[in-house]
């Protein structure tokens, strides 16, 4: 069955909009986000200055169009374990497995997801959306390894604690940010030794706090 004219242009503007994305992306993980400008994303995409206009107002909103959707299914898939009823180091275990891989999945733009125009994760109310996700994820992260943890901590040793257990997820993600493996075949050979490396953070928090509050 042959397309319609609006369906043909359709489908074209959406071809479009993914490159410009495609392009962003490659360009802020190279150059930064400051330094790139929407006449480098539109060459590099293949088009022109003001087509690309057509699908977002500004590098601000091309920034929010291409992280937002990524980081949202994830806090989606997050909270559903985080109220799936299961064991709280099974949980603590998956989300944490899941937020690497996710890592990994786009690694081409790591650091376009997760700390391009990023506050900080005590920020009581950032202004882009784009933040609020960042720390909706970050705290779905914190709260379950908090029920890892002795009851008596302090608000702040909590949050040493998240900051802790997210750096280290964050080196292991950078440590294999380059590597050219699929990121299923990686993960079935990793899994084991960051599995290991969880128990022993978490191990070492406890004596950590434990000692201090006796």
């Amino acid at each position: 069955m042959n397309q319609t004219p609006s369906k043909i242009k359709g489908a074209r503007a959406e071809e479009t909009k993914q490159r410009i994305l495609r392009a962003a992306g490659e360009l802020f993980e190279e150059k930064g986000f400051q330094a790139v400008t929407m006449r480098e994303i539109a060459k590099q995409a293949g088009c022109s200055h003001t087509a690309i206009y057509m699908h977002c107002k500004d590098k601000e909103d091309l920034l929010h169009q291409l992280v937002i959707p990524p980081l949202t299914e994830f806090k989606t898939e997050a909270h559903e374990l985080l109220h799936s009823g299961n064991e709280s180091r099974s949980v603590l275990q998956q989300i944490s497995m899941k937020w690497i891989t996710f890592c990994l999945k786009h690694r081409s733009i790591a650091s376009v997801l997760i700390t391009i125009k990023s506050v900080r994760v005590d920020e009581a109310e950032p202004e882009l959306p784009l933040n609020q996700l960042r720390l909706d994820i970050y705290r779905q992260l914190e709260e379950v390894l908090i029920t890892n943890l002795p009851s008596r901590l302090t608000a702040e040793q909590r949050l040493t604690c998240s900051r802790i257990y997210f750096y280290m997820l964050m080196g292991i993600v950078h440590t294999y940010i380059d590597n050219e493996e699929g990121t299923s075949v990686l993960m079935e050979r990793l899994t084991p030794v960051i599995e290991t490396t969880m128990d022993v953070m978490i191990a070492g928090m406890i004596q950590q706090f434990t000692v201090k509050g006796e």
